[in-house]
């Protein structure tokens, strides 16, 4: 067996990957290989690897998952689940504790901002979360507000350049914690990091990849998420929610709209938490940096502390009725 590496990718990584490759022993690993170094992942490292028995990605994870708010097994159940549903990428080996997977190979057309625009994606995106909630996972129970303190303690402990206005955002973030802890606000079988890079389009439908913080969630972290991380505007997001639930009211507009701060405040502090470590090892996108990521977050949640509709928002989202699907 020959392995041909991509270059791009550091000698030290290049090992890894030869090391991780030995100790699956699969028969999808078996012959001559070559391997492509694939963007995104962040806090991983995702190749692809083409092999006599065809294509396949394979996920590198980093180590210390719990830094990340990430419990590898959990991940690997997620992804398994979605899969069953259609959904995401059928896993075909693993390892565990350390979380390393491979994966099939999906042929597809990237996902961005932009592409979700050009595309008109917004609605495929809400008919595609509709299906990952027709389904269920055993991974975890996922909370954002779990997360965001674990990221600014280890933020702040290592000198992390937070805003100046963070202990504003994080009291507000912790005040919907208590409104959505004390509320029937729906749950369900939530993907948890929908940033548009992290959909696959396949002509007429959409998979996912990298279910790190998937599981039985809130609805609306799911869609604040995404609104958030696509940047869409308020009729862009009027669309997303009448996509998805028809019959959406101002109790779930509110839900949805103080979601998306805590999803803001949330990835804005995982970024300067992770930038000292993973600053000058990955970037996921080209042109991308954690600064501009970080303050990208900040300022969405901002937006919803500045549009004057705060408090209202407090008030409508504890109106969760029977049929609420958000």
């Amino acid at each position: 067996m020959s392995i041909t590496n991509d270059p791009s990718l550091s000698p030290s990584t290049q090992d890894r990957i030869n090391k991780i490759i030995a100790e699956m022993d699969t028969p999808e690993l078996r012959g001559d290989l070559k391997i492509t170094s694939l963007s995104g992942g962040a806090s991983n490292v995702n190749v692809r690897i083409d092999s006599p028995a065809g294509s396949y990605v394979l996920r590198v994870c980093a180590p210390d998952a719990q830094r990340w708010g990430v419990d590898r097994k959990a991940a690997l159940i997620a992804q398994h689940d979605a899969a069953a549903l259609g959904l995401a990428p059928t896993i075909v080996a693993s390892l565990l504790p350390e979380g390393h997977f491979l994966s099939e190979y999906i042929a597809s057309t990237p996902v961005n901002s932009d592409v979700v625009r050009t595309e008109k994606l917004i609605p495929l995106v809400a008919h595609t979360l509709l299906e990952l909630k027709k389904g269920s996972t055993t991974a975890r129970d996922f909370s954002p507000f779990d997360d965001l303190r674990t990221f600014v303690e280890l933020g702040d402990a290592e000198g992390a350049n937070a805003p100046e206005d963070l202990e504003i955002l994080l009291a507000a973030c912790f005040r919907i914690e208590a409104l959505f802890a004390n509320s029937q606000a729906p749950r369900g079988f939530c993907h948890s990091d929908l940033v548009p890079q992290n959909f696959l389009l396949l002509q007429d439908r959409l998979m996912m990849v990298d279910f790190d913080y998937a599981g039985n969630g809130w609805v609306a972290f799911e869609l604040g998420s995404f609104a958030c991380q696509a940047e869409l505007s308020d009729e862009e997001t009027e669309l997303f929610l009448s996509s998805y639930d028809p019959k959406f009211g101002d109790g779930e507009r509110a839900r949805v709209a103080l979601m998306r701060l805590v999803a803001g405040v949330r990835d804005g502090a995982w970024a300067l938490m992770a930038e000292p470590i993973l600053g000058n090892e990955t970037v996921p996108l080209d042109g991308w940096t954690y600064q501009k990521y970080a303050q990208n977050n900040f300022a969405q949640a901002r937006a919803v502390i500045d549009s004057g509709d705060f408090a209202r928002y407090l008030k409508e989202a504890r109106n969760v009725s029977p049929q609420a699907r958000i």
